[in-house]
């Protein structure tokens, strides 16, 4: 029977039916039966998910990216009316026509070949992330499970650990390295739209709006686009997993999944019988369109090159690259996978082999690179303001680069080779500020990462701060730990595991529902302008929940008939007015208080010296 929805009225209901969709979709799985979901659309363009989905957008790092439109969400969206920004995305739903695409080429890591994106405008990557929100929910729970990129609350290091969790309990060594040729580019998007329908999205007219956008042209190349998903749309990597997922269903389906005639309850039996049989084993961990199959023979290896290179070509139209595609003994060779050297050397184990991983040497040297160039510019800053900002630009460089590869059992070996290079590049180009070789435990910035060394690193003093540029080499390993199939963002259970394992608390859902009559009132009354743009009206939300819907003068409770918000500093340019960090819940009468010139001290210490705080912020 096809699902239907009632259209979402704030963030806590478009979550608590996104946990239904999924839910649905999990039990249809189990059962291997199809789901079916339809009257999406309206789902979809409601405008609790149009405001999901900007508060999405605009947290990402290219959000500022222009489209062929050359809007910006800052300028565009952001800083625009509430309800013009509301109607334009309804009126593209309403009749849907993508803008062409902007091309912009981008670095491959490592490589010298380029990449190239397809850039949507902000108004279609609003429409797109409006569309996975609620796609996302339906199709996750009938991915491949050991499919890791792309997905919510999976990333590359987990997919690392199932390779070393294969490896070490089958003892297989002979790895296919996969290379689908221009994946991306060569998308067909009927098999893509028949796809999505055997998952389950049964409405057509979502359906033809994906259609429409895999079709948009590239500006000054092409008018329409008959093949392909282009790199650079927010929708691209959902539709890339979709378009795979009948991939990993029949590698798995012919070794991991392989169905008995008898039905046991005991694994250990299927399992003790699928390895006495004369099936190929074969092990799948995919990530995007980089995958690896693990075998056991060099043979086997082969014929299951041979079979996935007929399958891709007869099923999906897709081609294996000869020249990459590699099959290696990682006993006497090491892969390269998803930026890291991976090898077995011979150790104590129950298989007589360990794992040495390595970050990827080129992908690092060229990491590396733009690092030092960043440390060199640093003797550019106009200001020890400045400075400072671009130390801490650089130390986040210098940090990401150490937690990405920190799943690396050689990850401090490879990076100590960069060390002193750079710590020397450091020193330098802070000598002029008056620089100084000091203790990295002596130092006020990364305090939790400093704490645990005495190295000298380059730093400056300001304002009785010491302020350094960290190093290259404080890098330990933390091994990576194998996915738990349980958790999702679709589940309490799956946000709770989540939780606990990055020590993140769960983000609240915008009070939608408190600050709709707050919403209305200042709409009715004709509250526009500078201060009162979308962003006000998306953060007021993120603030309410922030001061726990209590009021920052009284620390009393407020209502939604006594709603107010307060700009601290509304003399702030336009881009950081309506931060969440410059609104503050309050009461009608208390926010009154603050633009009052009125000795308010008969109301107790602590409210006045909350009305002095707030108005010595005012200018």
């Amino acid at each position: 029977m096809a699902q239907k929805f009632d259209s979402p009225k704030t963030e806590s209901e478009l979550r608590l039916i996104q946990d239904t969709m999924f839910n649905i979709s999990a039990a249809s799985y189990e059962y291997r039966r199809s789901p079916s979901f339809k009257g999406l659309l309206e789902i979809i363009s409601s405008d609790s998910v149009i405001l999901t989905a900007i508060h999405n957008i605009k947290s990402n790092k290219g959000s500022q990216t222009p489209g062929s439109d050359k809007e910006t969400m800052k300028e565009d969206i952001l800083q625009r009316d509430f309800n013009l920004v509301l109607g334009r995305v309804k009126e593209a739903f309403s009749n849907y026509r993508p803008r062409p695409l902007r091309r912009v080429s981008i670095n491959k890591p490592g490589k010298t070949e380029k990449r190239q994106l397809g850039i949507p405008s902000v108004i279609d990557r609003i429409i797109q992330e409006c569309v996975r929100l609620v796609l996302d929910p339906i199709l996750e729970p009938q991915f491949f499970q050991h499919s890791y990129g792309f997905r919510p609350m999976r990333d590359a290091h987990m997919a690392l650990a199932r390779v070393t969790d294969v490896v070490h309990k089958t003892g297989h060594h002979w790895i296919i390295e996969g290379d689908i040729s221009k994946f991306f580019e060569r998308v067909n998007h009927s098999i893509l739209l028949r796809k999505l329908w055997g998952m389950g999205i049964h409405d057509r007219r979502v359906l033809m709006i994906i259609k429409t956008m895999l079709q948009a042209g590239v500006i000054g190349e092409t008018g329409t686009n008959d093949l392909g998903a282009p790199q650079g749309g927010i929708i691209s990597p959902l539709l890339a997993n979709v378009y795979l997922n009948s991939f990993d269903q029949w590698v798995t389906r012919e070794w991991e999944n392989k169905k008995t005639q008898k039905v046991y309850r005991n694994r250990k039996k299927t399992v003790a019988l699928r390895e006495s049989s004369n099936l190929k084993p074969a092990y799948l961990i995919r990530y995007a369109d980089d995958w690896v199959l693990i075998t056991n023979s060099k043979r086997n290896a082969e014929k299951w090159k041979y079979r996935i290179c007929k399958f891709l070509k007869g099923n999906l139209k897709l081609e294996l690259s000869e020249e990459k595609t590699k099959i290696t003994n990682i006993k006497r060779k090491t892969i390269r996978f998803l930026g890291f050297e991976y090898k077995v050397t011979k150790g104590r184990s129950r298989t007589g082999y360990i794992t040495r991983t390595k970050p990827d040497r080129d992908r690092i040297a060229t990491k590396v690179k733009e690092i030092h160039r960043d440390i060199k510019h640093l003797r550019a800053a106009s200001s020890m303001e400045f400075l400072i900002h671009d130390i801490n630009l650089v130390n986040n460089k210098i940090r990401g680069l150490i937690n990405y590869y920190q799943a690396a059992t050689w990850i401090n070996i490879s990076l100590s080779i960069f060390k002193e290079r750079l710590k020397y590049a450091s020193y330098k180009s802070l000598l002029k500020f008056g620089g100084k070789w000091t203790r990295a435990n002596q130092v006020n910035n990364l305090i939790s990462i400093h704490e645990s060394y005495t190295e000298h690193i380059a730093a400056i003093e300001y304002k009785g701060l010491k302020v350094g540029v960290t190093s290259i080499g404080f890098s330990k390993w933390n091994k990576a730990m194998l996915k738990k199939p349980s958790e999702t963002p679709y589940t309490p259970e799956g946000r709770q595991i989540y939780s606990n394992r990055t020590a993140k608390k769960p983000l609240k859902a915008r009070a939608d529902d408190t600050l709709s009559e707050h919403l209305s009132m200042l709409i009715a009354t004709g509250i526009n302008g500078r201060l009162y743009t979308f962003e006000y009206y998306l953060n007021r939300a993120y603030a309410f929940n922030r001061d726990k819907g209590k009021c920052r003068i009284c620390r009393k409770e407020v209502h939604r008939y006594d709603l107010h918000f307060h700009h601290i500093n509304k003399m702030l340019p336009s881009d950081l007015v309506n931060k969440v960090g410059n609104l503050a819940t309050m009461h009608m009468k208390c926010h009154s208080m603050i633009h009052s010139k009125l000795d308010y001290s008969e109301f107790g210490t602590k409210i006045w010296k909350s009305i002095l705080s707030f108005r010595e912020k005012l200018n």
